[in-house]
């Protein structure tokens, strides 16, 4: 079977991506919602109304769509901020404007999804040493970021200390903390969390 044959229309290649998008879902609802832990492969397929042997022509195994839908959301939160941040270098902003419109980014995307906050930092925590890994590499992936929002700051004169790695993994940790506090206690608000990310970064991160 070739990726140019299709039934109804849909190629294999497009049936595949279909069923990948609709295992994602699934994944997001009971994960985001029964933990991963307490959900099996055979509970996401129900819920994706599809067969376990269609899952495996996509997903290695349960870790597999937990990852994957990690990086999912990693990667649109990463887009969230990278696009917002590049609005405020064409108006020439300064940098804690540059920073605040990418903390607002990062936060108002999960916000609205407390399905996405407990996939992206409590479900994913501890899963596997491969997993832990794989964490780290992201939250490099967001340091390096932000170093480089930084560096671009300092390169227009602005005050900015030398950026410090460790640092901006001791922020990336406490923003993680937020967000998740922020899911489980009403009384934390958006504007609360937004307040103490920037307040972590100027005089904390930037000094």
């Amino acid at each position: 079977m070739t990726e140019s044959r299709s039934y109804r229309g849909q190629s294999v290649g497009d049936r595949r991506r279909l069923r990948r998008a609709r295992f994602l879902d699934s994944g997001l609802q009971l994960f985001g919602t029964q933990g991963y832990a307490g959900t099996s492969i055979p509970a996401v397929c129900k819920h994706a109304a599809l067969s376990s042997r269609q899952f495996y022509e996509v997903f290695a195994d349960r870790e597999d769509l937990l990852k994957a839908l990690y990086d999912e959301t990693q990667d649109a939160a990463m887009a969230a901020v990278s696009g917002a941040i590049a609005v405020e270098l064409e108006k020439q902003s300064t940098l804690e404007e540059m920073f605040g419109a990418g903390i607002t980014a990062f936060v108002m995307y999960y916000a609205d999804s407390p399905q996405r906050i407990r996939v992206s930092f409590i479900e994913v925590v501890g899963v596997s040493p491969g997993f832990e890994a794989h964490r780290r590499e992201r939250r490099l992936q967001w340091a390096s970021l932000l170093a480089a929002v930084s560096e671009r700051g300092a390169q227009q004169g602005m005050d900015v200390t030398a950026s410090d790695p460790l640092a901006w993994a001791a922020y990336l940790g406490a923003v993680n903390a937020a967000i998740v506090e922020h899911s489980e206690d009403a009384s934390t608000t958006v504007d609360d969390v937004m307040r103490v990310m920037r307040r972590m970064l100027r005089p904390g991160v930037l000094g």
